[in-house]
């Protein structure tokens, strides 16, 4: 049997604390802002190591997992609008997909956008 997941950006809209009555004012405290940032620097290093291994299914599936990860950063961070949503959401396509190149592809844009987005240099 076959799930089919809704897309990320789908559930990070769903999921962002204004949506969700997890903080009074929606938002993530400044103290625990910076550990979400970190983690999600942390996650995205993990990403890159992984795209230098061979793409097996092994991978593929770590992949899939670290994109769930992925998201969930985002949505302590309350960004449902991030513009990493969408290239995430394209690289759970691919993963799913067990496409490769497609993965590489959407994987080094999402690097690129969340690198852009946390002010990181290239």
């Amino acid at each position: 049997m076959k799930v089919h997941l809704l897309p990320v950006s789908l559930t990070v809209a769903m999921m962002s604390p204004a949506m969700t009555t997890a903080s009074p004012a929606g938002k993530t405290p400044c103290n625990s802002l910076h550990a979400v940032v970190m983690q999600l620097s942390a996650h995205n290093q993990s990403l890159q190591q992984l795209l230098s291994a061979p793409l097996d299914s092994n991978t593929f599936s770590l992949i899939d997992e670290l994109s769930y990860q992925l998201e969930s950063d985002l949505l302590l961070l309350g960004t449902p609008s991030a513009p990493v949503a969408v290239p995430l959401e394209s690289l759970h396509q691919a993963v799913e997909h067990q496409d490769g190149n497609a993965v590489l592809m959407h994987a080094t844009a999402y690097l690129s956008a969340a690198q852009r987005w946390l002010g990181q240099p290239a």
